[in-house]
């Protein structure tokens, strides 16, 4: 049996054992879930918690599905990911629009979760950047309106 029919039966018998895995759960997921060990594919962060939740987790399209929607529920392009990975990585196309044309496999794969691995952090170094050069002092600036504010509305 190869690996990728063994996956789905262990997905399948999961559903089985266990009633939290059994409703919620997109059977295509839950094989990348169980492929990628409930981890962030991006950042390596834990996505269950010690309950089996999976507060922080999403099922993120490693190929964007607004341009690859016949690989929606592809197992080979579904990865798990933290919810700030996801919103980073947003559209991000590791692939530089040559989806169609890739049949993705584990070395592919790999190679692509790089790819936006090093997108992930380029923006969020100049989300940083930003952040301190303009965000934070008119953050302080609108916490410090909010206070006054509310100081006049005590007195």
């Amino acid at each position: 049996m190869s690996c990728k029919n063994e996956l789905h039966g262990i997905a399948k018998a999961l559903r089985k054992k266990s009633l939290y895995f059994k409703d919620g759960w997109n059977i295509n997921m839950l094989q990348a879930f169980i492929r990628d060990g409930g981890c962030c594919v991006y950042c390596g962060k834990p996505l269950l918690d010690t309950y089996g939740v999976a507060l922080t987790a999403t099922g993120e399209h490693l190929l964007p599905k607004h341009k690859y929607s016949d690989l929606t529920q592809n197992v080979d392009n579904l990865v798990p990911a933290c919810a700030e990975c996801n919103r980073i990585k947003h559209d991000y196309d590791p692939s530089e629009g040559k989806g169609r044309r890739l049949v993705i496999t584990e070395e592919v794969r790999l190679a692509l979760i790089g790819k936006v691995k090093r997108e992930i952090k380029r923006k969020r170094s100049d989300d940083e950047r930003e952040f301190l050069q303009t965000g934070k002092v008119a953050f302080k600036q609108a916490v410090a309106q909010y206070r006054k504010c509310r100081e006049s509305a005590a007195t």
